[in-house]
């Protein structure tokens, strides 16, 4: 067993972890940095996000808009000293419904947004003298529109959003939004991390964390090579999905749950959403058309039938990939039952049902933005 000390040991290799030690090394000058994980950086959930930020955060309080406004000026200072290598947007996020009672929703979320610091709220009905309604750029966040444009008038809705149901009565653009390359954004922080002294080690918390004295004394790792004790009165828990079990290691029950949420990469060869698309949000409940053959086909498993029901408001799309990508990447968040321990890999079963779905999905993306129950 070896020993060794740190100003302050980190568990979990993921965005925030990597964040935790950017900040810390490169942001603080904090120069004993211990960064633990027992996989690869940002490979458990980091990799299969949506990627996305946005400051769109209606609600009591002003925490979160304030807390994501701050975020993102930090990832554009980062995009700028790096020369955006992580490919940062601000194409925004698009709510769209068919629905007009709906669009009193969209303006009072609006509204209480753009109280909390989201940015102002422009307003187009397609009557004289409103502001002009100003395209996403497809590349770039420099110089974009804040807050969120409201759309109202069908000949604007048709003209930038053509790809929309045709029966889509309204639309609420939030424009300090987009997305990023998550891999390569970590990655950012991490070289520069483990330059300024951040040491990255393969390893578990086997051995779990001593406390005394209500304060953290060591942490013990463990891994194929044997273990290690390393002396520290700081320890940090970014073990995402895992936060709960880690906390306990201190002993505290913090109040966290999982959710499995499901993001599936689809070919488009439909070419249903353009490549300069921004994240598309359908805000109302949501039936695939199947033909009846497919209906009855459906109806006979029970891990398929599942998927002749309503499916839930949400459903959101984005382009994926440079250039002529054909690839788009659809998230849908239906599996809403809590977890309390998460389980890695996923489950067979699971797996088995997102395969159908992709499947099938594919060949029906066409009616996603088109339909709704009736």
């Amino acid at each position: 067993m070896t020993h060794s000390t740190a100003d302050v040991v980190i568990c979990g290799a993921g965005i925030a972890g990597v964040s935790a030690a950017y900040h810390l090394a490169v942001r603080q000058g904090v120069k004993n940095v211990v960064l633990v994980d027992e996989r690869s950086p940002l490979t458990l959930t980091s990799d299969k996000s949506s990627e996305c930020y946005r400051n769109w955060w209606p609600g009591p309080g002003d925490a979160m808009v304030s807390f994501m406004n701050r975020s993102i000026d930090i990832l554009e200072e980062l995009a700028r000293e790096s020369g955006n290598i992580f490919n940062m947007n601000r194409r925004g996020y698009l709510w769209a419904t068919a629905d007009p009672a709906r669009i009193e929703d969209f303006k009072r979320t609006a509204e209480e947004s753009s109280s909390l610091g989201a940015g102002p709220i422009r307003y187009h009905t397609g009557q004289p003298n409103e502001p002009a309604y100003i395209p996403a750029s497809a590349e770039g966040f420099e110089n974009r529109p804040t807050g969120a444009d409201i759309i109202l008038d069908p000949a604007l809705i048709r003209q930038h959003f053509p790809y929309l149901s045709e029966q889509t009565v309204g639309l609420l653009h939030a424009r300090r939004c987009g997305w990023l390359s998550a891999q390569q954004y970590g990655m950012y922080m991490l070289e520069r991390a483990q330059a300024n002294g951040v040491e990255l080690i393969s390893a578990r918390i086997g051995g779990g964390v001593d406390v005394s004295g209500n304060r953290v004394r060591a942490v013990r790792l463990s891994n194929g090579n044997g273990s290690e004790i390393i002396s520290t009165p700081n320890f940090v828990n970014a073990a995402g999905p895992l936060a709960k079990q880690v906390g306990q290691m201190i002993g505290l029950d913090l109040p966290v749950f999982c959710e499995l949420h499901s993001k599936v990469a689809i070919n488009d060869h439909l070419e249903i959403v353009p490549r300069d698309a921004p994240m598309v949000i359908w805000a109302d409940p949501t039936c695939l058309s199947w033909s009846e053959e497919e209906r009855t086909a459906l109806t006979e498993s029970e891990e398929t039938n599942w998927l002749l029901d309503e499916f839930p408001v949400g459903v959101h799309t984005r382009p994926e990939g440079a250039g002529d990508s054909p690839i788009i990447l659809v998230v849908w968040a239906y599996h809403i039952e809590p977890v309390e321990e998460p389980t890695f890999p996923l489950r067979a079963c699971f797996l088995k049902t997102a395969e159908v779905f992709c499947e099938i999905f594919s060949s029906e993306f066409a009616s996603i933005m088109t339909l709704t129950c009736s």
